[in-house]
């Protein structure tokens, strides 16, 4: 049963929980991504991060939300980035983690489906993803949200030094 949260957006006052909730599931997220900067597991620079990303001069092509349970503990997030106007409208890339401790329960689908709805509101046209072609739970959130293969050729990118190849989705909204 996929429990019961909320997708607020996040903000600089959320970097110590933000901190917290990165660096309890670190190992998890880093078996299939790559890793984050270790500035970004302090509180301060965390929040000198998210300042720069919500004030400064690209935050309005950007969106980005915390799933927080009931009781506002973080269980993941999720971002819509690189928000532009093309040929397809308005597009943004959207990507989303969920903690370790949260897995499984069918948040990430019901999330992602929450941040759909979100992107609509905002006026987006279209969301794009590119998932590791081997993170199978990953691909079927994205199928389950409707996201289709666009045949674009694989991206690549570096995992523990090995090679990534990142396969792209879409769905218009």
């Amino acid at each position: 049963m996929t429990p019961e949260f909320r997708l607020v957006p996040l903000g600089v006052e959320d970097a110590e929980a933000l901190s917290a909730f990165e660096l309890a599931s670190r190992d998890w997220f880093e078996r299939e991504v790559p890793p984050r900067p270790p500035a970004y597991f302090a509180p301060e620079t965390l929040r000198e991060i998210l300042r720069e990303m919500l004030e400064g001069p690209e935050a309005e092509r950007a969106r980005f939300f915390l799933v927080r349970a009931m009781d506002g503990t973080i269980m993941g997030r999720v971002n819509l980035t690189g928000i532009t106007e093309g040929p397809q409208g308005r597009v943004a890339e959207v990507g989303y983690r969920i903690g370790a401790a949260h897995a499984g329960k069918g948040l990430a689908r019901a999330a992602l489906g929450v941040a759909i709805h979100v992107a609509r509101e905002i006026g987006l046209d279209r969301l794009r993803a590119k998932v590791p072609e081997h993170h199978i739970a990953s691909i079927k959130v994205l199928e389950a949200n409707e996201f289709i293969p666009t045949g674009e050729a694989p991206a690549q990118a570096e995992l523990h030094g090995a090679p990534l190849t990142l396969l792209h989705y879409a769905r218009d909204l």
